[in-house]
């Protein structure tokens, strides 16, 4: 980015909060190929004239010949803001989740404690549960872990995607925003599963992750089919937004 005059910098901040919020609604996690030259090199383009329809400039002999570079850093930007959401969600997974070992075992044994407690919360997904309603059905991906990190990293941390399409994020929760942070905590488990220390995590990518959030985001669409949790799961969303806008 420092290579880059005052005016492509401030144009390509934008046109970063737009790409993030644009993969949060589509797909968070794009592909070097294909996805690099289509949908980010799209929203690029779309950011750039969105841009100069507004008045602003930018330097001359810039585009397209450095198009390509552009599309590159909106690419690994996307990177560093799954990055941040994982680093979130290692922050607080072991007091949203009880995994804090009695302070009397030893290092390994509590390594070997935190291991367990994350495999059976992997088992059957139950991290994304929230226990039973009045009727005794169980409530999926309604963890408070859930709700606290969305709330935090999509409507009120630094980068507040949610104010950038308040026509939708303002109503509820996008189902693929709650598959994205669903994913993360998967991820962060993963890795305490692996490694009790939780000196190491995994690449939160879209070679290791990608499918993970795909198949989230099936859960989802299916729980939105059901005649009795669908209802539930929107006015959860609702709720959620509420508390974040």
């Amino acid at each position: 980015l420092a290579w880059y005059g005052s005016r492509w910098k401030r144009f390509l901040d934008g046109a970063k909060g737009e790409c993030r919020v644009l993969h949060a609604l589509e797909n968070p996690f794009p592909r070097l190929v294909p996805d690099l030259s289509v949908s980010i090199t799209e929203s690029l383009s779309a950011s750039l004239v969105e841009w100069l329809k507004d008045g602003n400039q930018v330097e001359a002999d810039v585009w397209p010949a450095r198009k390509p570079d552009m599309a590159r850093l909106l690419y690994d930007d996307l990177s560093t803001w799954r990055s941040d959401l994982k680093k979130i969600v290692v922050a607080i997974t072991p007091s949203v989740y009880s995994i804090i070992p009695p302070a009397e075992l030893s290092t390994k044994e509590r390594a070997s404690w935190v291991e367990e407690a994350a495999t059976e919360l992997l088992d059957r997904s139950k991290y994304l549960r929230d226990g039973k309603d009045e009727l005794g059905k169980t409530k999926n991906f309604a963890h408070p872990g859930l709700r606290e990190v969305i709330i935090f990293f999509i409507y009120t941390g630094s980068y507040r995607i949610a104010h950038r399409r308040p026509d939708i994020f303002r109503k509820q929760v996008p189902l693929k925003c709650l598959a994205l942070v669903a994913t993360a905590f998967h991820c962060v488990l993963d890795g305490l599963r692996k490694n009790g220390n939780g000196k190491t995590y995994p690449n939160f990518s879209s070679k290791d992750y990608l499918s993970i959030y795909n198949r989230m985001l099936g859960l989802l669409e299916d729980i939105m089919k059901d005649p009795y949790h669908g209802p539930k799961l929107v006015q959860q969303l609702c709720r959620w937004a509420e508390a974040g806008w």
